[in-house]
C-alpha cells in the first residue's frame, strides 16, 4: 500500500488479534484476510500499534521507531495499518436486491425421486407428515424432466447444474434415476451445450441395482453415503427399519463401487454416540476407501419440526475438540475433510461470507414427488417455506427467497453484529435452527443452547485452527535487520 511521509495512518477498523501462549500472536483484517503471524515480541508490536494513532503520519512513526520502517511496511501490506482516509470498497452488492435468480453460475437440484426409505435412522430428517413417508411416494418422469428444464434455464453460460438424486432412499426409484440421466444426456445437453450437468446420488447404499456400476461409470455419477463410524456406532444410529444392523452390507457395497473406480464420499453425523471418537471414524472412512470424509453436527429437528431426543445431541465443545484432532491427525488432507475444506475457502483475501449456506440464494431447490419446491431438504413440506411448484409455473417465489436472504444475512443477526468472525463464518453454518427451532413451542433451553454453540463457538474454534495454520505455513522471515536490531523483546514476525 503506497503511502507518503505525510499520510495519516490508523489501525484498520476490522482488526482481529489472536493470542497463543506467551509470545505468539496473529493479526489480520478480518474482512480482507492476510494474516500476519508473529512468533515472538507481542508486547513490543502491541506498543508499536498503540503509538500509531498518536503519531499519525508515516514520517513521525519512522522518526519515533527508526529501526521499524520494515515493520510498518509489513503492517501496511497486510492491511493492518491503513491510511486514515481508507474506506472499504465492497465490490459486491450483498443486498437482497442483488440476487440474480436467472443467471446462476451453479445450482444443486435435489430430486426426491423416492420419499420413503428402508433404514430407520435415529435422527432422520424426513418427517412422517411432510415427507409422507408412509405413502411410498415416487416421483414421475414429468416432474423430474420439468425440474431439470426449469433449473438449467437459470444457469448462466458456462455454469453447472448438479442433479442430486435424493430421498428417502433414491435407489428405491432407480428406473427414474436412469430415465432422468438419459433425458439430460439426449435432450438437455443438446439444447444447452455451454452448460455442464453433473449427476450425484445421496444414498444409504444398502442396496445396489444390478446395473448401477455400469451406469455410474458411463455417466460419471458420484455418491455420498453416511457411515457414522465402526459397526457398533453406525448400527446404533442407522439400523434397518426392523432394527437389524446395516453397517456391513453398506460397507460391502461401498467397496464394490470403489473397486469399480467410482468415487464415494463418506459422511458422519456427529451425535453423542461418536463425538469422542471422530479420529476413529475418520480412519474408518479411510479404511473403507472413501474419497473424502465429512462431519456434520446432528440437526435437532426434522421436517415435521419435531425436536430430536436431547440424549442424541453432542457437546459442541467436545465435538470441536475431537474434530481438531481429526484435522491434526493427517488422516485426510484439508481439501478432503469437511468442514475444514469449506472454511479454508472462506479464509481468503477479499472473501466476505454473509450467509451460512446457499439456501437463501435458492441454490439448493428440493423438488418433491408432486413438484412442490422447498429451499432445503429440512424444510420439505413446511408451508411457510414453500417456494412454488415446478409443474404449475409458480416456482420460484422470489419474494420468499429475498426475505430468507435478509433474515439470514449475518449483518442482520442478533449477537453477530459486532463479532470479528462474522464475515468468515456467515453466521455459523446451517441456519436451520433459526428457522424451525428458535420459535418451536416444543424446544428446550438445552436444545437452543446446543444450536447456538454449534453455530458460534464450535465454528469459531475450527476456523481459528485453520487461520493459525494459514499464517504459519505461509510465513516468511522479515528483514534480517528487524531480527538483529532489538533486544530480547524484539519481535520476530513472519508474515503471509
Amino acid at each position: 500500500m503506497d503511502t507518503g511521509d505525510d499520510t495519516c495512518l490508523k489501525i484498520t477498523d476490522d482488526l482481529l488479534m489472536l493470542e497463543k501462549g506467551g509470545e505468539e500472536f496473529l493479526l489480520t483484517d478480518y474482512v480482507d484476510l492476510r494474516p500476519l503471524y508473529i512468533r515472538k515480541g507481542k508486547r513490543y508490536i502491541s506498543n508499536f500499534l498503540k503509538a500509531i494513532p498518536e503519531l499519525k503520519t508515516r514520517k513521525r512513526i519512522v522518526e519515533a521507531f527508526p529501526q521499524d520502517a520494515a515493520l510498518l511496511d509489513t503492517l501496511l501490506d497486510h492491511g493492518i495499518v491503513v491510511p486514515d482516509s481508507f474506506t472499504r470498497n465492497k465490490v459486491k452488492n450483498y443486498s437482497p436486491e442483488a440476487l440474480d435468480l436467472n443467471h446462476r453460475p451453479k445450482m444443486s437440484l435435489y430430486l426426491l425421486v423416492s420419499q420413503s426409505c428402508n433404514l430407520g435412522c435415529t435422527y432422520c430428517l424426513n418427517g412422517r407428515s411432510t415427507y409422507q413417508t408412509d405413502k411410498a411416494l415416487k416421483m414421475e418422469k414429468a416432474v423430474a424432466f420439468k425440474s431439470v428444464d426449469r433449473c438449467i434455464d437459470e444457469i448462466s453460460l458456462g455454469g453447472r447444474l448438479e442433479v442430486v438424486f435424493f430421498g428417502g432412499e433414491p435407489l428405491l426409484n432407480w428406473p427414474l434415476v436412469k430415465d432422468t440421466i438419459m433425458y439430460c444426456e439426449e435432450s438437455v445437453k443438446t439444447r444447452h451445450p455451454d452448460k455442464e450437468i453433473h449427476f450425484h446420488i445421496t444414498s444409504n447404499l444398502s442396496m445396489l441395482p444390478a446395473d448401477l456400476v455400469e451406469w455410474a461409470q458411463r455417466y460419471n455419477i458420484t455418491f455420498l453415503c453416511d457411515i457414522d463410524g465402526p459397526p457398533a456406532i453406525h448400527n446404533a444410529c442407522r439400523p434397518y427399519k426392523d432394527g437389524r444392523p446395516s453397517h456391513d452390507r453398506i460397507v460391502d457395497n461401498i467397496k464394490h463401487l470403489i473397486d469399480a473406480g467410482l468415487k464415494v464420499d463418506l459422511r458422519a453425523t456427529i451425535t453423542a454416540h461418536n463425538q469422542n471418537q471422530l479420529v476413529q471414524v475418520a480412519e474408518h472412512h479411510k479404511a473403507i476407501g472413501g474419497n473424502s470424509s465429512a462431519f456434520i453436527p446432528v440437526n435437532p429437528v426434522n421436517s415435521d419440526e419435531d425436536i430430536l431426543n436431547g440424549e442424541l445431541l453432542p457437546s459442541p465443545r467436545k465435538m470441536a475438540k475431537s474434530l481438531i484432532k481429526v484435522y491434526r491427525s493427517g488422516v485426510w488432507k484439508c481439501e478432503e475433510l469437511f468442514p475444514f475444506n469449506l472454511y479454508a475457502q472462506r479464509l481468503r483475501p477479499g472473501t466476505m461470507t454473509v450467509l451460512g449456506c446457499g439456501l437463501p440464494f435458492g441454490n439448493t431447490p428440493v423438488v418433491g414427488a408432486s413438484g412442490d419446491v422447498f429451499p432445503c431438504i429440512y424444510l420439505v413440506g413446511i408451508k411457510r417455506y414453500f417456494i412454488g411448484n415446478m409443474m404449475d409455473g409458480t416456482y420460484p417465489n422470489k419474494e420468499l427467497l429475498k426475505r430468507l436472504y435478509t433474515q439470514l444475512h449475518v449483518d442482520h443477526m442478533e449477537k453477530c453484529g459486532d463479532c470479528s468472525w462474522r464475515y468468515m463464518c456467515g453466521g455459523g453454518g446451517c441456519p436451520l435452527w433459526r428457522l424451525t427451532v428458535l420459535d418451536n413451542p416444543a424446544v428446550t433451553q438445552s436444545t437452543i443452547d446446543y444450536c447456538s454453540e454449534a453455530a458460534c463457538g464450535y465454528t469459531k474454534t475450527l476456523m481459528e485452527a485453520l487461520l493459525w495454520d494459514k499464517a504459519r505455513k505461509s510465513a516468511t522471515q522479515l528483514t534480517e535487520s528487524l531480527l538483529n536490531n532489538h533486544s530480547e523483546s524484539t519481535p520476530n514476525p513472519t508474515h503471509c
